[in-house]
């Protein structure tokens, strides 16, 4: 985009004044047509809004570079970790795989469970919960000890010989290599758990009421004995459970019913004295408000008791049940409450989850951890709920008591009201009324006592048949070597492919990183290995600090030599650049010669400039900021203002502007580097770890490149059509950055193409340097930039030209 400077009538004044002069923009096709009123593009693409960055770090190119500088190393490996899985999967002993069955009946089909005390009938809401009950109890240490006690003890003791005698693989290595040493044997008991914990598996089958109980051994006959014994042993187990607990219901039976005989006599003794005292035949009081009260009362004491007998026994099941070790989901009144079943619902969901993803995915695996937290907090709120049953109920027998204590207190009261009222016959009433209550309580407490007494004998619940018996398997499930090879070829593509990969890429951007201290670029040094040495102070080399000369104008020629010698005292041994010559007469002095680099990689294509001679201009670099540094001592300031800009584009200038950066870098200076080509910004390339960096930054700091003393300003979220902001903004970042760092270099654009912006940037200069390629731009073309140049420049910034490429 061209710019012409022209009366904008846009920027005119507040208060009535007239436009102003500016710089706007004008289409190319209107250059040398007269001027009318500004054509300003109103593109809605030209807005600028707030950037996003987004830098790119891996490239086809970095994986392609890695694989070829560590697949050797990834093969190497490789090929044993496959070795070792395939080993792992593929080898040793057979294996077999029995399976037996068992059904979980939902309908209560035992012919004593009475109506007055049959058991709830399982729901299909909980029916997972009790199935969840038995996988507990199938895999419990009480069950494995009832099970040893009741297996065949001849295939009992081969089993656990067995187990003994065979070596897991970790023995089996020890012991090619010698070093395995027999540890002591742990109790039959002991070996005969582990193993069945090991080898016996029990899962839920979808979609029914079935366990399946899965039993693998080396010896295919014994694994089917084992899954038969563990399925029918375990209804025996469950009988006895259910047995257990009727027994213990019994003996509360038994307790109350003794309380309540004695509590009947003593009402009877009452009734009969008290009617014998009075000489009264019959108990046929008058029905009255008082009476009705009373019977009202007694008959909710009755209800009362019943109740408290019921949360009692409630409770003494909970208490017989903590007391046995068992778990609290057993009792009824805890399983069947609503958040109790919501809970193990929800929890019996997520470890058929984990069930089903276990053969996929290992513990560490992110999925299962999210299961093993799930699972855990659903376990945490069912362990809450079920004491806050537990909590309900004892509460309940508390309230059950309270209520019967403020029944018999309002009992008390009544029955003063009444015999006052109603006299011999309403007291008579009562105490036959108390009669009929103990009475009818305690028949209903023998009843149920005798119903206990006869299902207590009757051990097989009914809840569990066996489905399915196992038979002798065939064809082992282990090893199986189809799988072992997938399995190989997985991990032999994963070391090959991924540690190549992962090992390039942590070296590039982590170690990396390490190695140069902090800077991102290899061609920019970190302030740990060249700390900031203010302009006027030299750098010191050895132990001893080399004290800067003073300078007086008639020995400048000496003194920049002695300069030179103890700043760059590191390149002495380089070859000598040219010293500086005209190209012709009343044409600008070459201040520095610089090869030309191939095209490639922007970070390295600026690593070779920096070389020394002949690859790349290190002397070059050194006498160019020599002089700089000279000029800005004859000025008597410190640092300046370097403005670098050339006749056409792609003539070497960012390149010589980031070369000049690096080389003031070396010397433990601080330079602050600001692209202002904002038509076709190229900084970011040369420098990619700057991507980031933005002019909408608060201050310089946030500029930084790295831990070096380089800040960096790209122009890659400029509005380029913005002129005149944008030179308001150079100015602004200039006046921030003159008080912090020694120099300041600005990019500018190519002056034959560009000069709207290069124009403003001139007298801000102190010094103003040409880059030339000549095989992009003629003499003449070079000759028309100077003299668009010379009238906007301060007549003593001028320095000099960086040539490309010429001899």
């Amino acid at each position: 985009m061209s710019y012409q400077l022209t009366f904008d009538p846009h920027r005119a004044q507040p208060g009535g004044g007239a436009g102003q002069h500016g710089l706007v923009p004008l289409a190319p096709s209107q250059v040398g047509a007269p001027l009318s009123l500004p054509q300003v593009d109103t593109n809605p693409y030209l807005s600028t809004p707030r950037p996003h960055f987004s830098e790119s770090v891996i490239s086809v190119a970095d994986l392609i570079g890695y694989l070829k500088r560590f697949g050797l190393l990834g093969f190497l490996l490789a090929l044993p970790a496959a070795a070792a899985v395939f080993y792992l999967l593929g080898m040793g002993a057979n294996v077999y795989e029995s399976e037996a069955k068992l059904r979980l009946r939902l309908q209560d089909t035992n012919v004593f469970n009475f109506n007055e005390m049959g058991r709830q009938g399982v729901t299909e809401l909980s029916a997972p919960q009790l199935i969840n009950n038995h996988l507990t109890e199938l895999k419990s240490r009480r069950f494995v000890d009832y099970f040893y006690d009741h297996f065949d003890p001849v295939q009992r003791d081969v089993f656990i010989a067995d187990e003994l005698s065979t070596l897991g693989r970790k023995d089996q290595l020890l012991k090619m290599v010698g070093m395995y040493e027999p540890s002591k044997p742990a109790p039959p008991m002991d070996v005969f758990a582990e193993s069945i914990d090991e080898w016996v598996r029990v899962e839920p089958q979808k979609e029914s009421h079935i366990l399946r109980i899965l039993v693998r051994n080396r010896d295919p006959k014994m694994a089917a004995d084992i899954a038969n014994g563990f399925a029918q042993e375990y209804i025996r187990f469950f009988g006895e459970q259910e047995s257990g607990q009727t027994q213990s219901e019994r003996d509360y039976l038994q307790t109350k019913a003794d309380e309540l005989r004695k509590r009947l006599e003593v009402s009877e003794r009452e009734l009969a004295a008290y009617s014998k005292s009075e000489n009264l035949m019959q108990a046929d009081a008058a029905q009255d408000v008082g009476g009705d009260k009373v019977r009202q009362l007694m008959t909710a004491i009755t209800n009362a008791e019943i109740a408290l007998a019921k949360a009692k026994s409630d409770v003494q099941s909970i208490r017989a049940t903590q007391q046995a070790g068992r778990d609290l989901l057993e009792v009824r009144l805890v399983a069947d409450n609503p958040d109790v079943a919501f809970n193990r619902k929800e929890m019996d969901a997520a470890m058929a989850e984990r069930k089903a993803l276990e053969p996929l995915c290992g513990r560490r695996h992110p999925q299962m951890i999210a299961l093993a937290g799930r699972i855990e907090s659903s376990r945490r709120a069912l362990d809450q709920a079920a004491m806050a049953v537990v909590t309900m109920a004892e509460a309940e027998v508390a309230n059950q008591e309270r209520q019967i204590a403020d029944f018999q207190k309002q009992l008390q009261a009544s029955r003063g009201d009444v015999l006052d009222q109603s006299g011999k016959n309403v007291q008579q009433k009562m105490l036959s009324d108390q009669v009929a209550a103990d009475r009818e309580m305690y028949q209903t407490i023998v009843k149920r006592l005798n119903q206990a007494e006869v299902t207590g004998n009757f051990k097989d619940s009914g809840a569990l048949s066996l489905s399915d018996i196992a038979s002798t398997p065939d064809k082992p499930v282990k090893p199986n070597k189809p799988v072992a090879a997938v399995a190989s070829l997985i991990i032999f593509v994963c070391f090959f492919l991924g540690l190549p990969v992962g090992w390039g890429l942590f070296d590039d951007h982590v170690l990396k990183l390490i190695r140069q201290n902090g800077s991102p670029s290899a061609n920019i040094p970190s302030v740990k290995e060249v700390p900031h040495i203010p302009t006027g102070h030299t750098r010191p080399l050895g132990p001893a600090p080399v004290n800067l000369p003073s300078i007086q104008p008639s020995t400048l020629p000496q003194a920049q030599a002695q300069v030179r010698t103890s700043l760059f005292g590191a390149a002495a041994a380089a070859p000598e650049p040219s010293p500086l010559v005209m190209q012709a007469p009343n044409q600008a002095p070459v201040v520095a010669r610089l090869p030309l680099i191939g095209h490639g990689n922007p970070e390295t294509m600026l690593g070779q400039l920096l070389q020394p001679e002949p690859h790349g201009a290190a002397g070059a670099l050194s006498q160019l900021t020599t002089t700089l540094e000279m000029q800005a001592l004859k000025r008597s300031g410190m640092g300046g203002i370097i403005l670098l800009t050339s006749a056409e584009a792609g003539e070497g200038k960012t390149l010589s502007a980031a070369a000049l950066a690096a080389a003031f870098c070396h010397q433990g200076r601080s330079v602050f580097m600001m692209e202002c080509n904002a038509v076709s910004p190229t900084l970011h390339q040369w420098f990619p770890h700057a991507s980031h960096h933005s002019s909408w930054a608060h201050d310089l700091e946030s500029l930084r490149y790295g831990k070096t003393n380089l800040f960096l300003l790209p122009a890659h979220d400029l509005p380029a059509y913005a002129t005149n902001e944008l030179l308001d903004g150079y100015r602004s970042w200039i006046d921030r950055a003159r008080q912090q760092v020694d120099w300041i270099i600005l990019d500018g654009g190519p002056i034959l193409k560009n000069f709207a912006d290069v124009a403003p940037l001139a007298p801000l200069a102190t010094d103003v340097l040409i880059v030339n390629n000549p095989s992009v731009s003629n003499p003449a073309k070079l000759r028309a930039a100077m003299n668009l140049l010379q009238p906007m420049m301060s007549s003593s910034a001028f320095r000099g030209m960086i040539v490309h490429g010429a001899s």
